[in-house]
């Protein structure tokens, strides 16, 4: 019986190569390459001073408070997400490359497109809007920032 077994495989596969020996014969591979992305702090301010002019004014510009390095594969983009670490702002504007996006006192998130870059520097400024009862001083840095996909 094995005898047997082993004479019909010997001939499917000479078939199966007298078969393919004229044809061609196509493959076709494909991949599905996760997206990804690593953030790297570069800078982020620790602490924020506040004068008597910044609350007369009503707000305090720090200039790039954030430096980040991102790299990401994916074309669809990527956010920014910024928590509340502080409870004396109002408002905030997020400014990067002479865009500026306004988000709330609570935080919030801004799109990033897809630069085709395989490192990116994200260098963040900052206008904070002041709550009128904020007094002069050293806070910590309001806002804490991270990267995702979305």
């Amino acid at each position: 019986m094995i005898k047997k077994l082993i004479v019909i495989l010997v001939v499917i596969l000479g078939l199966i190569e007298y078969s393919l020996a004229g044809n061609k014969v196509a493959v076709i591979i494909s991949a599905h390459v996760l997206p990804k992305l690593t953030q790297r702090v570069l800078h982020q301010e620790a602490r924020l001073y506040v004068s008597e002019r910044d609350i007369e004014r009503g707000y305090i510009e720090v200039f790039s408070g954030t430096i980040l390095q991102i790299s990401t594969n994916d074309k669809g983009g990527y956010g920014l997400f910024f928590e509340r670490c502080g409870e004396f702002l109002k408002e905030v504007w997020v400014m990067e490359k002479g865009r500026t996006t306004v988000i709330s006192s609570e935080g919030g998130f801004v799109y990033q497109p897809y630069s085709g870059e395989k490192v990116e520097v994200k260098e963040i400024s900052y206008r904070l809007f002041l709550k009128e009862n904020i007094q002069p001083g050293l806070y910590p840095f309001p806002l804490k920032v991270r990267a995702s996909l979305i």
